[in-house]
């Protein structure tokens, strides 16, 4: 079962990461990397690469923690005036979804020279759940059954098309599914995003999806994200990224 589904999607943590100010800073790309995003305007990572230390799993569950815990009432998620950078001191950017809605257009001012996370098709599968049923089977983790859960919901996402500055991207390669990791939401999101597993405190939870870490030249990029969800409505939303220079 699964049971939290937002606009770039969400659905429905154990061993803690290392948190960005734990490992040493190293640059977001190569120096050919960043030479191209100077001739090009913008450079797609590579699933494999590492920002500051990290992978882009480890970045997309400090996405989602980020994403639990700006409060309802100046949640991007939940607000698409909302300044897209509220609450955000880290090193990578992150772009917020929309929940309320699969077609929308938002803009974001993007600081210079920080790598960019923008989720494209997301979920996550939280746990615990008020629904006595969703439990893992006898013998299975937690982590197993709520990955599980992620990956069969995930699989019925069709036609994903991605563009950036209008270069089609294979998203094929961007597809990451975290082990389990803790969040700790906002009590003021309850009942407001879509989550009804969400308790508004600390939860587990697997997030699977397409993400893309970028490195983007001062101007103005565009990413738009087009698709059918796996259940059966269309998905259209464009992010305009304002780089400052």
């Amino acid at each position: 079962m699964l049971k939290h589904i937002i606009a770039v999607s969400m659905l429905m943590g154990c061993a803690p990461d290392a948190m960005p100010d734990e490992v040493a800073p190293e640059p977001a790309a190569s120096s050919d990397e960043a030479l191209e995003a100077r001739n090009w305007g913008a450079v797609v990572l590579p699933p494999g690469a590492r920002v500051y230390g990290r992978p882009i799993t480890a970045w997309a569950k400090e996405w989602y923690r980020w994403h639990f815990r700006v409060p309802a009432d100046r949640s991007p998620m939940l607000r698409l005036e909302q300044d897209c950078d509220e609450d955000q001191d880290g090193p990578v950017y992150f772009v917020p979804t929309y929940d309320l809605d699969t077609t929308y257009q938002r803009t974001c001012r993007v600081p210079r020279n920080r790598p960019v996370l923008v989720p494209l098709w997301v979920i996550i599968n939280d746990y615990p759940c008020p629904d006595p049923a969703f439990e893992p089977a006898p013998g299975q983790t937690l982590e197993d059954f709520l990955r599980q859960g992620a990956l069969d919901f995930n699989n019925g996402t069709q036609d994903l098309v991605v563009t950036v500055d209008g270069r089609r991207v294979d998203t094929r390669r961007h597809r990451h599914t975290s082990g389990l990791f803790t969040f700790d939401a906002d009590p003021s999101l309850v009942g407001k995003i879509p989550d009804p597993c969400l308790v508004g405190g600390e939860q587990r939870g697997v997030t699977d999806g397409w993400w893309l870490m970028l490195q983007l030249s001062p101007g103005e990029h565009v990413v738009r994200v087009q698709a059918l969800a796996p259940f059966g409505t269309p998905i259209d939303y464009t992010y305009t990224l304002r780089v400052g220079r």
